[in-house]
């Protein structure tokens, strides 16, 4: 397996682990109302795993499984995009998950736009995605 498909599938099981300790601190917010703070991060916390896990997971495994070039100095695309994209899609989550509570607690424009430059390097993530694996599908027969 190549490093960066190593390196995405790794961050994935990270963000699950983050997501599911975090989304048992919430369950247990509700019991023991310890931290009012904890309720704002339930979009925050799916994020985590929709992105982070299963969307990164995806990522990861597509990009070490799908059809390699043939004869090819570099069988799986260039490495630089493969760690574009993931430089992308973390920063983007990670900003994500830092902003979101904040513009929950009180909309400010200047929350929502780094919002909104979190969705703009996500997208940006998943358009470089489907340029490095786009020619490594193999037409149907």
């Amino acid at each position: 397996m190549p490093v960066i498909a190593r390196t995405f599938v790794k961050t994935a099981f990270l963000y699950l682990t983050v997501a599911f300790v975090l989304g048992a601190l919430m369950l247990l917010d509700r019991w023991l109302t310890f931290s009012r703070w904890l309720r704002v991060l339930y979009l925050s916390q799916l994020h985590l795993l929709v992105v982070g896990w299963m969307t990164q997971l995806a990522l990861g495994i597509a990009y070490w499984m799908f059809p390699r070039y043939l004869h090819s100095p570099r069988p799986r695309g260039s490495d630089r995009l493969a760690w574009t994209v993931y430089g992308c899609l973390n920063a983007g989550l990670l900003l994500r998950f830092i902003c979101e509570p904040f513009y929950l607690m009180g909309a400010r424009p200047w929350l929502a736009a780094l919002l909104a430059l979190s969705g703009v390097l996500q997208a940006t993530a998943v358009v470089a995605f489907g340029l490095l694996i786009w020619g490594r599908i193999r037409p149907l027969r």
